[in-house]
């Protein structure tokens, strides 16, 4: 205890010296647990974002040579997902859409996503009917001039009215609209909810194209995943000569597992930097000590003239050291939290907060820094001849 008094004692007696010696620390406490907290606030609006795509999705591609001998994948993979892979698959939908205007009396939506889907569109895309119906095998079939609306065309073209059975018009041709989506991402303009459903049999009279070339396979849970592209490679396979055609499967969670890597890599890298933040900060630390020793070499002198053990001399200077840098990082635990909730809201809208683990790591570690760098300085001290110290002025 006599050794924390006296630390503190030194500290507060040079309390300019003490708060630029801590900077360094509180520098490097504070970026740790900042960058920890930005990072787990990307990885949160990374896995939102795909989570409103929908996870555990197949995408198939198919590129025809010859458009002449080219056949309907989508009727033959629709089949084949809903029987033989009925109980690991929850829907097939074409992948197809383009951008039209979506009119109704004199409001007039010039950008607006249009999907054409199948009578399993929403299970695909993670997609919530709360009004009306979704589109339907009739509908394909029969060509039905039907509509599903987002929230956010629903809402900006119909307010507080019942659109179902209203008619809007898509790209100038008129449709009846059957249902509407709940929203799901925020029900602004170009978010998700811009958008509307229709049966992708109305491909030819909309795009004037022949022929559909990409799909979404929607499987139930990420473990079956391998089980439904090793099918699929199978089946296609067989359903597209090489002579004819080639196709590519693509597994949708690849591409958050990269985002989730990336980030990994990122905060690695990050917390490196930090972490050298944290090292000036030591070789602060060992610098002032050092000066610290020379100002006290005197009371060095006279400790061990009267018979005090290095081992009381080395933990003085240890203790000031471990207090210095413990303060720092006090200091630097409320800045990072301030501050990750500040940064938080503003770039994620998020409330960002380290955790306790991490916040707790910080700190130890920069208490470890500051005895690792006090060692030196501390050793010096205790090698101080008694005579030597006291003839020093």
């Amino acid at each position: 205890m006599n050794a924390v008094r006296m630390a503190l004692d030194s500290i507060g007696d040079k309390k300019g010296r003490s708060f630029l010696t801590m900077l360094g620390i509180i520098i490097g406490v504070t970026a740790v647990l900042v960058l920890v907290a930005l990072v787990s606030g990307y990885n949160a609006d990374i896995t939102a974002y795909y989570e409103k795509l929908g996870v555990n999705k197949v995408n198939v591609t198919v590129t025809w040579y010859d458009t002449s001998r080219s056949v309907d994948v989508m009727d033959a993979l629709y089949d084949y997902g809903n029987q033989e892979l009925a109980d690991m698959v929850e829907g097939v939908s074409p992948d197809l859409s383009t951008s039209l205007p979506i009119k109704r009396r004199t409001t007039t939506l010039d950008s607006s996503s249009v999907y054409f889907g199948s009578d399993q569109y929403a299970a695909c895309n993670n997609y919530t009917l709360e009004n009306g119906r979704d589109i339907n095998a009739f509908d394909i079939q029969q060509r039905n001039m039907v509509c599903v609306l987002g929230s956010y065309v629903a809402d900006s073209l119909f307010q507080y009215a019942d659109p179902i059975g209203e008619t809007v018009y898509i790209g100038g041709n008129p449709f009846t609209v059957v249902g509407t989506y709940y929203q799901k991402d925020g029900g602004t303009e170009g978010s998700m909810d811009d958008m509307a459903v229709i049966p992708y049999s109305l491909n030819r009279t909309i795009l004037e194209s022949d022929y559909l070339t990409s799909f979404t396979v929607k499987v139930d849970t990420s473990d079956h995943m391998d089980a439904v592209i090793a099918s699929l490679e199978v089946f296609l396979a067989d359903a597209i000569p090489s002579t004819v055609g080639e196709y590519e499967l693509e597994n949708g969670n690849s591409a958050m597992t990269e985002s989730t890597e990336e980030t990994t890599s990122m905060s690695v890298v990050l917390g490196g930097i930090a972490g050298i933040a944290l090292l000036v900060g030591g070789i602060g630390i060992m610098n002032i000590m050092l000066v610290t020793v020379t100002e006290r070499t005197r009371e060095i002198g006279i400790k061990k003239s009267i018979g005090a053990p290095r081992g009381e001399i080395v933990g003085q200077f240890l203790v000031e050291a471990a207090i210095l840098s413990g303060m720092g990082g006090v200091i630097g635990i409320l800045l990072g939290f301030g501050l990750s909730l500040v940064l938080g809201k503003a770039m994620y809208d998020l409330i960002l907060l380290p955790g306790g683990l991490v916040t707790a790591g910080a700190f130890l570690f920069s208490v470890v820094i500051g005895i690792v760098f006090g060692i030196y300085p501390a050793l010096k001290a205790s090698n101080l001849q008694p005579v030597d110290a006291l003839r020093a002025d």
